[in-house]
């Protein structure tokens, strides 16, 4: 037993607690569905469990250690969780409150740390595990924080100013679209991709995720608008005049809880977004989902400008990496999973606007593909091969855009079993893009869903994962409110991005993802209806196509695409002189 859970088994007792519940969460992201990328002082269950993955449950006992960690995740989890930990799988599994009810004693008393859990969360889990039998107790101090020696400090990386020539729009044009959707006189938000959004302004707290730590209060009052911001004062030194010019006030971050203890006015939150800590903090609290998201999630003309030029540039990069890459493989040049990534984030480093990567590589060969979110470390990657597939999912963060892309490669001779299983996950991606529906029948992601599966099904196949998330400009690669998958019941409008990567994954063997980005826009031929624009800049491995899977269409979209992508990317390549590039991207763009 390691012991950290010993000395947390212990406070454990202190407090009268049989058991101690961690979400995968923040102070401000308190939905699993946003709180993927936490700042490093967050890693609680990295810490306590070992687990890296960006979705998890955990429950501590006097005598068990259990994970709870979704579809993606199943492989990984098995290979990174401490001895003593059993992983439990989000689906099959009983969820957390009905393995309680079946393994504990009534009257059992469950831990939580309530700045880690929103106020909707808090409040239903209090009354299930009151009905059940048990009790739901708030512990303020968190206990794993307590038994974290060395637990990193919370970044002080400065914020800064996203130009408004890139941003589309000034504060005052986003604040008036906000103000209109909300009565009353304050609104308050915790999360971070709205605020950056909103004010224009970026930060280097989270990894790959251009956030600072902070929170948002809007005060509408009658002499004025005023913003004002809950972050650590040195972290804005460099940009007091454009907050003056804004009227951003600035408070200290730790200030945010008797700030809204003073308020005895009423004040709009969404208590899924909210953390039950603070949301106890509020005397008039008014829910309203999420107002901030619902404007960011539709796409300005700029910013949707922006997605299409960013995915230019780093459709140039991923061509001059694949290039590179066939070359040195061909020429029996050794290199990892690792290794070769290293190239890629040179080759974007180059682009213009560019701003590092908005994910961590997940650069994976033969079985290593297999594991959804598998990411390579120097010391465990494996060599890649010309006999096995390359999965590369990756994306660069872009003033103008962030990227998500998926490519399935092999450089070899793929085997027929995994030209079928491309062929259908393409297929399936295919069906998808392709759709087109009326305006009016107000479609969701949970509508859709199914499209991007049915070749799989027809076979007996499918993949644990979400099909399609919204992605954020110059922000989160994972944005909602709106996703592609089974429960999504946002409805999607013009102006929103989804991804859609159907995938496939054979334990031991191989795996396979396609994703494109994709835009909803108005049907340029059906007056009334809505479409997919596919502005992902990435040649498919023509190797890896069963033909007798395609149909003639099939095969003209193929071509069409691909000679889009020809003609788009060649000019570029021809004006820097990229002879070795331009010659792979006419072999991987040439028609059937």
């Amino acid at each position: 037993m390691s012991e950290p859970l010993t000395e947390l088994r212990q406070l454990m007792s202190e407090n009268g607690i049989n058991a101690y519940f961690s979400p995968h969460n923040d102070f401000h992201s308190v939905r699993t569905i946003q709180s993927e990328y936490l700042g490093k002082h967050d890693l609680r269950a990295e810490f306590i469990s070992g687990f890296k993955g960006s979705n998890s449950q955990i429950l501590i006992t006097q005598d068990k250690a259990l994970l709870w960690t979704d579809g993606r995740y199943w492989i990984a989890a098995l290979k990174e969780l401490f001895p003593g930990w059993e992983m439990k799988k989000m689906g099959p599994d009983p969820p957390v409150s009905e393995w309680i009810s079946i393994n504990l004693e009534k009257g059992n008393k469950i831990g939580y740390d309530p700045a880690l859990i929103s106020a909707a969360s808090a409040k239903t889990r209090t009354k299930t595990f009151s009905d059940k039998g048990y009790e739901f107790v708030p512990v303020e101090d968190n206990l794993i924080n307590k038994v974290w020696k060395s637990r990193p400090l919370m970044s002080q990386e400065k914020v800064f100013v996203h130009d408004v020539v890139f941003a589309g729009e000034n504060v005052k044009e986003k604040l008036d679209k906000v103000l209109g959707k909300f009565e009353g006189r304050f609104l308050f938000t915790s999360v971070l991709d709205d605020i950056a959004w909103l004010l224009n302004l970026r930060g280097k707290d989270i990894d790959y995720n251009p956030l600072f730590f902070s929170y948002m209060l809007i005060d509408r009052r009658d002499d004025g608008v005023k913003i004002i911001l809950f972050v650590n004062d040195d972290k804005v030194e460099g940009i007091r005049e454009y907050l003056t010019e804004n009227n951003i006030e600035i408070h200290r971050y730790e200030d945010i809880d008797n700030y809204l203890l003073s308020i005895e006015e009423k004040i709009v939150i969404d208590e899924n977004e909210l953390n039950y800590r603070l949301y106890q903090k509020i005397k008039h609290p008014v829910h309203k989902s999420n107002i901030i998201a619902r404007i960011k999630a539709i796409k300005t003309p700029r910013e949707i400008q922006g997605f299409r030029d960013s995915h230019i540039r780093d459709g140039i990069a991923m061509a001059k990496y694949f290039s590179w890459l066939e070359e040195q493989l061909n020429s029996g040049i050794q290199l990892t999973e690792w290794t070769a990534a290293l190239e890629l984030d040179r080759l974007r480093s180059l682009e213009s606007l560019n701003m590092g990567l908005s994910f961590e590589n997940i650069s994976s060969s033969g079985p290593n593909a297999a594991i959804i979110h598998y990411a390579p470390t120097a010391d465990t990657a494996r060599n890649l091969s010309l006999n096995e597939i390359y999965l590369l999912d990756s994306g660069g963060q872009y003033l103008d855009g962030t990227i998500d892309t998926t490519r399935t490669m092999h450089f070899g001779t793929p085997t027929d079993r995994e030209k079928e299983c491309f062929t259908r996950v393409f297929l399936g991606n295919l069906d998808l893009e392709r759709v087109k529906w009326p305006a009016q029948a107000h479609l969701t992601g949970n509508d859709l869903d199914v499209l991007a599966r049915r070749r799989l099904w027809e076979v007996g196949l499918d993949y644990n994962h979400a099909t399609g998330h919204g992605v954020g400009y110059y922000l989160n690669v994972h944005e909602g409110p709106h996703y592609l998958c089974k429960g999504a019941d946002e409805e999607f409008k013009i102006g929103m991005n989804i991804t859609n990567e159907p995938g496939y994954y054979e334990e031991g063997s191989f795996g396979i993802r396609i994703e494109n980005v994709l835009l909803i826009t108005e049907s340029l031929t059906m007056k009334g209806w809505v479409e997919f624009e596919n502005v992902t800049m990435v040649p498919y491995d023509k190797k890896l196509f069963d033909r007798n899977l395609l149909d003639r269409f099939d095969i003209e979209y193929i071509n069409k695409y691909h000679k889009k992508v020809w003609d788009t990317l060649s000019p570029i390549l021809q004006e820097r002189g990229e002879s070795k590039t331009l010659k792979w991207l006419e072999a991987a763009t040439s028609p059937f």
